[in-house]
């Protein structure tokens, strides 16, 4: 019986452990089958591999990014995973980055379709050379996600995709070269769960949200940048009804439609909305009060749009304790930061800039401890900075500025912000109040704190911010000494600004910024002569103007910046002899210094200089007849108080772009040259919107007989033509009547004749026009009177005769010496002065040469004599007899 049972049991055991051996030789290749196609498995199938390689022939490029594939298990290459199981390959992925390392293909190998199993197949960042996408990836029907972003095809949609029915994930994001007639095979791809078509060219689809809305499993859509533009109130009750019905959505990025319109409620009926970006469109109006049902919504976006109104009261509060990142930058919101915002505790993005709130920030902001980008600037905001910002202890980037903050920030502010890289406080009236010996407890890459109170010291806490970028620190009133321990700490900077202090003392003599791009010191106190040794690389922007820097300008100046402004200094000698070209030097300013010799001789290898002011130094010679050869896009040429002489060259008309011309104050001599007149910016109304900014400098001009300030951006929109105080001979060209756009011509003090040419009066823009000191003749045409822009006409000191002419224009301008015409006038004080210069010396001589008249004359002038001292005795003498009866 014992043995009996003995064995039945021996048998179960066996029975047992057949069923687990078994059971582990089925687990085994089930949990091989998902992992990694590394392992050896049953190793590739053959002709899968053979496909591989056929595949492999479309690309070029780094040798080392398709080494691996080689040798028998095709499993084992890079990018290439298996089914360990069976051995198939289900997952190529190619995908590279956007720089040298790229593969390049040119025509994809259609042996790709042999791999019958692929699930997953990534080709982004690969250049296809804008190539059409292969229709043949229409039959690789196990395909789950397909990833061409960045892949540069071209050409429209295979329609053949639509045959992916299993594919859940479909990213052609960045095909700005691909574009689609019609989605009408995208409802086919009823597994979809994400699409991305972002920066297609989507101009010709209609019905996008008909057909998204056929795709019952998806969940996040992607097609910003797509062409989609379209007044959004249109899609409002039909397009969006639709798209509200997506009720998986979960994901919406509708970025850069150029949608305009307010939004539309349906968008609140999007429960399931977690993410939504709808930001750079044009939309306007006010945030409608649905969206509250978003209650789900982690992500909002909707920055650079026109919506106005009190839109934070709007905000859905359900989602509140979900939100972490909501950006309404860009917009015309006001009001108040609401109160409760600090409620908002999972927050970590938060963009508020450039809006209109106003008021306060509340002191529970500061409860947002999650908080790591934090921008409120370019708003109204007032009052103090609270305190409670202090304990945001994630935050990287803090941003303030450009608001009316008034307050004094101690140390204690800064303090928890041990993470902080991004800091602006400018353009406030905010005191910095720290303690010398304060070591701050963050690594800023970037400070702004224009315009705020650092001073007078130099802020020695800049000391420790070793790993600064960019720092600006202008218009913060210091006045001290710049320390040399400055340059080191900023030695890795890649734009500094500490222009508009008082900064005294010197550069170093040697210099090392070799990451800079912008360099501004501008209006400052800064002395001594500019660094002998200076290396900057990548400089683009050089401003030291408005200093006391002495010395000659060094040869590295000949670097190819963009914009150099060297003025009002005390620099001297000859303009550098800079060999090389300069391709990207657009703005030179060399005004106001001690520098001389002949024209610059480095202008000639600045072929798109645009903006070149000489004035106020010491050059001579001659204009060279180069200048429109060699600087075509010159647009403003000032060689005003120099000593350049000879004639203005013929050449200067080559130069299209040129709408400032100031030669004033020279010995230029000659006719004034016609060929001015085909200086085609000059023929039209200049252009307000313009386009970049020549620097944030000043010029000093004359127009309507006062000195003004322009900044280089204001010069931009003034047409002008400036020649006063040369020698100028000749008559005024009528031709200069083509210039219509001019608004200020001046063309004193020369040695001009002649008439004023009738076509003047065409100049219907012209708002200032000085003829005076010249030897103009004839009447002053009557057609000024039309000109509805003037208001200042100086043609005195002239021989012109005639009335100053009748007309409402000319009997409103203010300055009556300015206008007044005294060419007639002068001709009849001349003539009285004559005569009576005369008539005087005919009675000299007469007394001169006639005894008898001369006796005579000096006869009545005794008798005169007598006369008066007689009646002044007798009255003296009856004024002092009546004061003595009076006191008696």
């Amino acid at each position: 019986m014992t043995a009996r049972l003995l064995l039945r049991l021996q048998g179960a055991a066996a029975i047992v452990s057949f069923l687990l051996v078994t059971l582990s030789s089925s687990l085994v290749p089930a949990r091989a089958a998902i992992s990694s196609g590394r392992g050896r498995g049953r190793g590739c199938v053959p002709s899968e591999r053979a496909a591989l390689i056929s595949f492999k022939g479309s690309f070029t490029g780094p040798a080392g990014r398709l080494s691996s594939w080689r040798g028998g298990d095709c499993c084992r290459w890079k990018g290439v995973r298996c089914d360990n199981r069976t051995g198939h390959v289900i997952e190529l992925d190619l995908h590279g980055r956007e720089d040298c390392q790229m593969l390049r293909g040119e025509t994809m190998s259609s042996s790709i379709t042999a791999l019958h199993h692929l699930r997953y197949l990534d080709l982004s960042f690969i250049y296809f050379n804008h190539t059409r996408i292969p229709s043949f990836l229409g039959t690789l029907d196990n395909l789950r996600y397909r990833n061409l972003s960045s892949a540069h095809f071209a050409g429209d949609i295979p329609l053949q995709l639509g045959n992916l029915s299993q594919l859940q994930h479909l990213d052609l994001r960045y095909g700005s070269r691909l574009n689609a007639l019609d989605l009408s095979w995208l409802p086919r791809l009823s597994s979809l769960r994400s699409l991305d078509m972002s920066y297609m060219d989507l101009v010709s689809v209609s019905d996008w949200v008909h057909k998204v809305n056929m795709l019952p499993n998806l969940k996040t859509l992607f097609l910003s940048n797509c062409g989609l533009s379209s007044t959004i109130s249109t899609l409002s009750h039909s397009n969006l009804t639709h798209l509200e019905k997506v009720t998986t959505l979960k994901e919406l990025r509708l970025s850069g439609c150029e949608w305009s319109g307010p939004l539309p409620n349906e968008l609140g009926n999007m429960y399931s909305l977690e993410v939504l970006h709808l930001d750079l469109n044009q939309l306007s109006g006010i945030m409608p009060m649905a969206l509250k049902n978003l209650c789900n919504l982690q992500e909002l976006t909707l920055s650079f749009n026109d919506i106005k109104g009190d839109m934070l009261e709007r905000l859905p509060e359900c989602s509140w304790s979900n939100l972490s990142y909501l950006d309404i930058s860009q917009n015309m919101l006001v009001g108040r930061v609401p109160f409760g915002m600090g409620n908002m505790r999972s927050l970590s993005y938060l963009d508020l800039s450039q809006n209109r709130l106003v008021g306060s920030l509340p002191s529970g902001i500061g409860s947002m401890r999650n908080l790591s980008y934090l921008d409120l600037s370019q708003n109204m905001l007032t009052d103090d900075v609270p305190r409670g910002l202090g304990a945001l202890s994630n935050l990287t980037y803090f941003s303030l500025g450009l608001n009316n903050f008034s307050d004094v920030l101690s140390k204690d502010l800064f303090a928890g912000l041990v993470n902080l890289e991004y800091l602006n406080l400018s353009l406030n009236s905010l005191k910095l109040d720290f303690s010398e010996d304060w070591v701050p407890p963050f690594r800023l890459t970037e400070g702004h704190f224009g315009s705020c109170d650092m001073g007078p010291r130099f802020p020695a806490r800049l000391r420790w911010q070793t790993g600064i970028r960019n720092l600006d620190i202008s218009n913060t009133r210091i006045n001290d000494v710049l320390p040399h321990w400055f340059w080191v700490v900023v030695s890795n900077a890649s734009s500094l600004d500490l222009s508009r202090n008082q900064l005294s003392g010197g550069l170093p003599a040697k210099l090392d910024l070799p990451f800079i791009i912008e360099m501004d010191l501008s209006r400052n106190s800064v002395t001594g002569k500019l660094p002998a040794n200076f290396t900057a690389p990548y400089l683009m922007s050089l401003l030291l103007y408005s200093n006391n820097f002495t010395g000659a300008i060094p040869t590295y100046v000949c670097h190819n910046f963009f914009e150099i402004n060297l003025s009002n200094n005390q620099l001297t000698g000859d303009s550098p002899q800079c060999e090389g070209n300069f391709s990207l030097l657009q703005m030179v300013d060399l005004k106001s210094n001690n520098l001389s010799g002949e024209f610059p001789r480095f202008a000639q290898n600045a072929a798109y200089l645009s903006f070149l002011d000489l004035s106020h130094n010491k050059f001579f010679g001659v204009v060279p007849t180069w200048i429109a050869d060699k600087m075509p896009n010159l647009e403003v040429l000032i060689l005003r108080s120099n000593m350049f002489h000879g004639h203005l060259p013929k050449q200067l008309a080559k130069l299209a772009e040129l709408h400032y011309l100031d030669v004033a104050h020279n010995n230029i001599s000659g006719n004034i040259p016609s060929s001015l007149a085909r200086l085609r910016a000059m023929t039209k109304a200049s252009d307000d919107n313009g386009g970049y900014n020549y620097s944030s400098d000043s010029i000093t001009t004359f127009i309507k007989d006062r000195e003004l300030n322009y900044t280089h951006e204001s010069t931009k929109h003034i047409v002008l033509i400036d020649m006063s105080s040369n020698s100028f001979t000749g008559y005024i060209p009528k031709k200069l009547s083509l210039l219509k756009g001019l608004r200020s011509m001046n063309l004193s003090n020369h040695q001009i004749s002649g008439p004023i040419p009738d076509g003047i009066a065409v100049l219907r823009e012209l708002e200032s026009l000085d003829l005076s000191y010249n030897y103009l003749s004839g009447k002053i045409p009557s057609s000024l009177s039309d000109l509805s822009f003037l208001s200042c006409l100086n043609s005195s000191y002239n021989d012109l005769s005639g009335i100053i002419p009748s007309g409402q224009q000319l009997q409103t301008l203010n300055n009556l010496y300015i206008q007044e015409h005294e060419g007639g006038r002068s001709s009849l004080y001349l003539s009285i002065s004559t005569g009576f210069v005369m008539g005087l010396w005919t009675v000299f001589c007469a007394m001169l040469f006639m005894k008898t008249w001369r006796i005579a004359y000096f006869q009545l002038l005794d008798q005169l004599y007598d006369k008066i001292y007689v009646q002044v005795a007798i009255s003296k003498a009856a004024f002092l007899r009546k004061r003595g009866e009076e006191e008696a």
